[in-house]
């Protein structure tokens, strides 16, 4: 009887580690799969034709229904940081200027050589010191 109660133990202990095994993995993959399809936060890269027909230091592409581009506005009036605003759905211009940035949301700030993809007020502070 002890043979059939350890072979029982050994399955378990078996199986267990194979659930355990499935399950991370699936996990792994999943983080995987997130790390190749979402944008990256904060990209460094060159910007330089987003700011030909501006002198502002800071461009957004936004739009007028997105809450986050009024909260971003927001931010930017309470920190007194002066900005130019481009609104893709209603500008060819800069409909071709934010495909460019590979991003598929808003609001999008270019500062310098960085592009933050949402309102990250860390990464505006840290790039505008930056520039």
């Amino acid at each position: 009887m002890s043979t059939v109660s350890g072979r029982m133990f050994k399955d378990v202990v078996v199986y267990t580690l194979l659930i355990f095994i499935g399950v991370f993995s699936g996990y792994g993959v999943m983080l995987g799969y997130k790390e190749f399809t979402e944008p990256k936060l904060v990209l460094v890269g060159d910007y330089t034709q987003h700011f030909e027909s501006t002198d502002e230091k800071v461009i957004m592409y936004g739009t007028d229904w997105c809450p986050v581009c009024s909260r971003t506005r927001e931010f930017f009036i309470e920190e007194g940081i002066t900005y130019k605003e481009r609104n893709p759905e209603k500008d060819g211009y800069a409909f071709e200027l934010y495909k460019k940035l590979g991003v598929n949301g808003y609001p999008v700030i270019v500062i310098g050589n960085k592009r933050i993809f949402g309102l990250d007020t860390k990464e505006i502070k840290l790039a505008l010191n930056e520039s």
